[in-house]
């Protein structure tokens, strides 16, 4: 911010100097000019989304990306722009654990069903409306390269909880994200 009102005042200077002119002033168009980055740019686990795949899989559209990370887990959330809801979050953590831990600790004891063809093991299990979000779903697995990835949409504050077809389209999307390949750090 600093730099920018020290940029500002030096043009300010530059055209007092200038002094008057009787050439007109060009107009601007102050139209904003609306720009997609790729989800892949916020860095992070965005690096395992596309934009166009997420819609393609699951129907919603979305066009901004923020990643972060915590010690050993990144993650990365994808909304739309003019809209905190619904969104979707990809998390994904280093682990030691196998299949049987996976499904003895992690997979939550109700609500949750066993998916195939998924990882060393899988699950997904409805998630709750809550005060501030609409119901949605998600979608955990253990990776064979000893990752724990999670997948959760959250629905759009009073909408309908996702239609039990939805999940199967979120672990569509959960098998295209793992077989991801992450671009190359330069």
């Amino acid at each position: 911010m600093g730099s920018h009102l020290v940029c500002l005042g030096v043009v300010v200077s530059l055209a007092a100097v200038g002094g008057c002119s009787s050439d007109p002033v060009p107009e601007r168009d102050t139209t904003p000019v609306r720009t997609s980055y790729p989800a892949a740019t916020a860095g992070g686990a965005c690096v395992f989304f596309d934009y166009d795949a997420i819609e393609k899989a699951i129907g919603a559209r979305f066009d901004v990306a923020a990643a972060s990370q915590s010690a050993q887990t990144t993650t990365c959330v994808v909304q739309s722009d003019d809209a905190d809801l619904p969104d979707l979050t990809l998390a994904i953590s280093k682990t030691s654990a196998d299949a049987d831990v996976f499904k003895t600790d992690v997979m939550p004891d109700k609500g949750a069903t066993a998916i195939k063809n998924l990882g060393l093991a899988a699950y997904q299990a409805p998630v709750a409306a809550a005060k501030d979000a609409g119901a949605g779903v998600e979608i955990c697995w253990l990776t064979k390269d000893k990752r724990l990835m999670s997948l959760r949409f959250t629905g759009a504050l009073d909408a309908p909880a996702p239609p039990k077809s939805f999940a199967g389209k979120l672990v569509a999307l959960a098998k295209e994200v793992e077989t991801a390949k992450a671009p190359k750090q330069p």
